[in-house]
């Protein structure tokens, strides 16, 4: 598809984010199921978190996934936060709708759902993780 001045778009934010996959994994997509859409990789800083977010906002983006270090900023900016996204304190995925920002936190359930989809049973056992991000607080919630 060939970008013109209908294509939305999505993005990640966060810092570095030069390394992600997620740009290609997402344009692969878009490209095969014919959607009219762009994934962008944007380095953003956490001091400049709240003005990148506005200026999304502003410019339509669709939804954004998030990384470090701006998880927290973007909870806190959210206008709505899903269960998860409340209780750890942080997003890693927002939805634009209707002008209002809708925060996710899908680390924690993602991972498990890997394991059980692995053969590990995780309900009632003791785990022990190691780290301390974004992610590894998701996982312990």
């Amino acid at each position: 598809m060939e970008i013109n001045g209908r294509t939305g778009f999505f993005c990640l934010i966060g810092s570095p984010v030069g390394h992600s996959g997620s740009p290609a994994m997402y344009n692969y997509s878009f490209q095969k199921t014919e959607q009219d859409y762009v994934y962008l990789a944007f380095d953003v800083d956490l001091d400049k978190t709240e003005e990148a977010v506005s200026a999304l906002k502003a410019l339509g983006c669709k939804g954004f996934n998030v990384t470090m270090p701006c998880k927290t900023k973007v909870a806190e900016l959210a206008d709505e936060l899903s269960d998860a996204a409340e209780l750890i304190g942080a997003c890693n995925t927002v939805v634009v709708k209707d002008g209002k920002l809708h925060g996710h936190n899908t680390d924690g359930i993602g991972f498990v759902r890997n394991l059980k989809e692995h053969g590990a049973d995780v309900k009632d056992k003791v785990i022990t993780v190691m780290g301390a991000g974004g992610a590894a607080t998701a996982i312990q919630v």
